[in-house]
């Protein structure tokens, strides 16, 4: 199959120019179409990855109720809310804080609104339902097929939901490409 669409490949970028320049002396419309159809495939190519890849190309889901444990993006959180979930780690940056929490993150602005929210190690599931450990399908049922996917070294497969209207992302990573392993909820 591989070596069948190198094949392809090959012909649309060597050979249909070379019979195009053959077809130059006796009609510059065939010429043409045979010399530039690499390029048009080529660009349907990279237009297809672009709108495949890119959140600005992908419906809006509407992510406005969405919470993960108890903590829901904009909500001003407190030290004790974070405390009964266990010891954690605060570290201040220069735009807010961020708690390490077993394994699992919270960021905050410097009014201690929620700004991202990562489930990872602790038990957390969404307003919705998910947990990590689920199958993606159940994702893609509970928040449906407006999403757009890509690779990240390191750390998986990750299926995003943009929420233009209230500026909020999700993005759910999976281990296997079938198995939930972090979900991240964050303000963009």
């Amino acid at each position: 199959m591989i070596l069948l669409i190198m094949i392809m490949l090959f012909v649309l970028a060597i050979i249909l120019p070379l019979i195009g320049y053959y077809f130059k002396p006796y009609s510059k419309l065939t010429a043409a179409i045979f010399i530039f159809s690499p390029l048009v495939f080529i660009l349907v190519i990279a237009g297809w990855w672009i709108l495949a890849t890119n959140h600005y190309f992908v419906s809006s889901t509407n992510l406005e109720y969405e919470y993960i444990g108890e903590f829901h993006l904009q909500e001003t959180i407190t030290e004790k809310q974070l405390e009964a979930l266990g010891s954690f780690t605060k570290r201040e940056n220069e735009d807010g804080y961020s708690y390490e929490i077993q394994g699992s993150f919270l960021s905050t602005d410097l009014k201690r609104k929620v700004v991202s929210i990562s489930a990872y190690e602790i038990p957390l599931e969404t307003t919705s339902g998910l947990k990590v450990g689920d199958n993606i399908e159940k994702a893609k049922q509970i928040y449906g097929s407006h999403h757009y996917s890509y690779h990240e070294m390191g750390l998986g497969k990750a299926v995003v939901y943009i929420d233009r209207i209230n500026k909020h992302r999700l993005t759910i990573w999976t281990e296997d490409e079938h198995t939930v392993s972090n979900i991240w909820l964050d303000v963009y």
